[in-house]
């Protein structure tokens, strides 16, 4: 495909991310044309209306309709970044496939399949070799987290002779500074799923299931201005691909930990055990509703919360291996995100800023011909180093974190 195709981008999904990903792309002169896509043809028109660019248009389209994306899929566009919610990702690269059209999303509906669930393993068994066969690229879950830990994962493991151990860590000290008793700063219909999914572990060789939100408690120390929460594992995308997908350096360990607020924790059981977790339709009163729609539909959405929240979030890829000099070594390879920052750049909380922005830096990296694979991959089969230099530049710092057994513990940045 020609570089010059690759200048017209779709953004399928005009929520919190989608948003970002279109202020970001609205900001790389070499791109021709940006077309906002949503089942809400006024929500499309106000992220392209933010943007007041001529390149911008926005369009109606329902992504669980194959021959619609395709159909809304301009003629000369060369790249879709779906930012909508996972359970169409399949759809959406079906109909990307068929367009001619790469593929980006930011996640899956994690590692574990369940019915109605898509998975990012479904999606390379299915896709892999037909994108190849088209010289198409898929690049599957290239947010922060999945995306910027896969690709953190990936530089460590290229820089170490041995690597045992890799735990994901995600933990912020958010508040709301806004009137709402409850609100998540990215998809509530998203966190729901992951938290209560059975999370994902790569232990001792294998894979296994844990206890949702019971499973792998520790407390952790995040860098400053974070500092120590208390996390637990969760199902996320990274345990079900990083020892697979990796060079195989001696992983015996693979697991995602996330820090999750108390009250949450309560509201996630309580729903739980009343059903209210649950995607099947029942009768209420003769009419069909699903229980996890009622209970989404009353929280405020990443838009709405824009500028609600304050605080720091820190995303990051911890390791554990042995050095080429023979030292034992622990990483931790992060960012970190403010929501002041954030706001600043483009009026989006740090939550859903941090995972637009890696698909704008992807675009970057394809039209500047250092992404050129093909088929259907996830972040850490690519080259993890040019990501270092454009990471940055997108005001998202990475910083290393060294716990030696040679030397005393130290910090300074990756890039």
């Amino acid at each position: 495909m020609s570089t010059d195709h690759k200048r017209r981008v779709m953004v399928l999904g005009a929520g919190g991310v989608g948003q970002v990903v279109a202020k970001g792309l609205q900001r790389i002169p070499a791109i021709t044309s940006i077309t906002v896509a949503d089942i809400s043809e006024e929500r499309a028109q106000a992220v392209v209306s933010s943007l007041n660019d001529p390149r911008a248009h926005a369009a109606r389209v329902d992504a669980r309709d194959v021959d619609a994306v395709i159909q809304a899929i301009p003629a000369d566009c060369g790249i879709v970044i779906h930012a909508g919610i996972p359970r169409f990702n399949l759809l959406v690269m079906e109909a990307c496939l068929r367009a001619g059209v790469n593929y980006m999303d930011m996640a899956a509906d994690g590692p574990v399949e369940l019915p109605g669930l898509v998975t990012v393993q479904q999606q390379i068994k299915e896709y892999d070799q037909r994108f190849k066969e088209k010289g198409l690229l898929a690049l599957l879950g290239i947010g922060v987290d999945p995306g910027v830990t896969n690709i953190l994962a990936r530089w460590a493991v290229d820089h170490l002779a041995t690597v045992e151990e890799i735990v994901i860590y995600d933990g912020d000290n958010s508040m709301l500074r806004a009137s709402y008793a409850f609100a998540l700063p990215f998809s509530p219909d998203t966190s729901i799923e992951e938290c209560l999914q059975p999370p994902l572990s790569y232990l001792d060789g294998k894979f296994e299931l844990g206890a949702p939100l019971d499973t792998g408690i520790e407390v952790f120390n995040f860098p400053d201005p974070v500092g120590p929460l208390t996390v637990r594992t969760v199902s996320h995308e990274e345990a079900g691909t990083l020892p697979v997908y990796l060079p195989n350096k001696g992983l015996t360990r693979c697991e995602f930990k996330y820090a999750l607020p108390d009250d949450y924790i309560n509201i996630l059981r309580v729903l739980k055990t009343l059903g209210l977790d649950s995607e099947e339709a029942i009768d209420v009163k003769g009419v069909k509703v699903v229980p996890r729609n009622v209970v989404t539909a009353l929280l405020p959405t990443p838009t709405d919360l824009a500028n609600a929240f304050e605080g720091t979030s820190c995303v990051g890829t911890w390791v554990r291996g042995q050095t080429y000099e023979g030292d034992s070594v622990e990483w931790y390879l992060y960012t970190l995100g403010s929501h002041a920052t954030s706001w600043q750049d483009m009026e989006a909380n740090a939550t859903v800023w941090q995972a637009g922005i890696p698909s704008v830096v992807a675009v970057e990296l394809m039209l500047s011909g250092e992404i050129t694979e093909i088929g259907a991959l996830v972040p850490e089969q690519l080259n993890p180093e040019p990501w270092l230099r454009k990471l940055p530049e997108w005001k998202m710092p990475l910083y290393k974190r060294e716990v030696r057994s040679s030397t005393l513990e130290s910090a300074h940045a990756l890039a």
